[in-house]
């Protein structure tokens, strides 16, 4: 899975992942819920594949990423998307960007680990329950213990997997990368965690599944 990211996973390059055949699905860049509902037309114009079953030309499957801080917002969004032809919906609570967390978006609800909760379960009950609802989340705004309560969080909440960045929101991308606490909570959790974060090579992989028992 690569992870999504702002300005590079656009419709573009997920149509060559799906032709590079290494790939078990692909996920949007964010669509950022603030002041108002995001309206179909927005949804379609960031994920075009929903036109097409939610995949790309080679068959793809793509999720839909939403971030923001409103659970009624988020939820009427992830519905729409859904009714758009979205078959995953995927939330943001990793993003590090300065300007997102002003606005009450990604990263910065980590310090709040009830608010994330309420968020997955809003939009957990605004979908169909064939439909998963994943959380994409850091270790913590500055340190890295608070992921245990935010990933248990977001099991409360119904998430269907998560996806941990082995970084807190203060390091951004910095060096090192911290896999040791993706395991611990993958161990306690009792929900699948995808391990994300500094994996380049088929090295970096091995590692990565060895210090975390990640399969993805």
């Amino acid at each position: 899975i690569l992870a999504p990211m702002e300005g590079v996973t656009d419709a573009p390059m997920r149509a060559v992942q799906g032709e590079a055949g290494a790939f078990s699905f692909a996920v949007t860049e964010f669509l950022r819920v603030s002041h108002s509902v995001l309206p179909r037309s927005v949804i379609l114009r960031h994920a075009p594949e929903l036109r097409h079953g939610s995949r790309t030309a080679t068959g793809l499957p793509v999720a839909v990423q939403l971030l923001g801080g409103d659970p009624g917002r988020m939820a009427e969004s992830a519905a729409i998307a859904v009714e758009s032809g979205a078959v995953a919906i995927d939330l943001n609570f990793g993003c590090p960007a300065k300007t997102v967390n002003r606005h009450d978006g990604g990263a910065t609800l980590l310090k709040y680990p009830t608010r994330l909760r309420d968020i997955v379960a809003a939009v957990r009950a605004a979908v169909p329950k064939s439909v998963p609802v994943s959380a994409k989340v850091r270790l913590g705004w500055d340190s890295t213990d608070p992921i245990f309560e935010n990933a248990a969080m977001a099991a409360e909440g119904g998430a269907s997997w998560l996806t941990i960045h082995g970084r807190t929101r203060l390091a951004g991308y910095a060096p090192p990368i911290h896999w040791e606490p993706i395991g611990r909570v993958r161990e306690r959790l009792g929900i699948p965690v995808v391990a994300n974060g500094d994996i380049w090579s088929l090295d970096d992989f091995r590692r990565c599944r060895e210090i975390t028992g990640c399969m993805h």
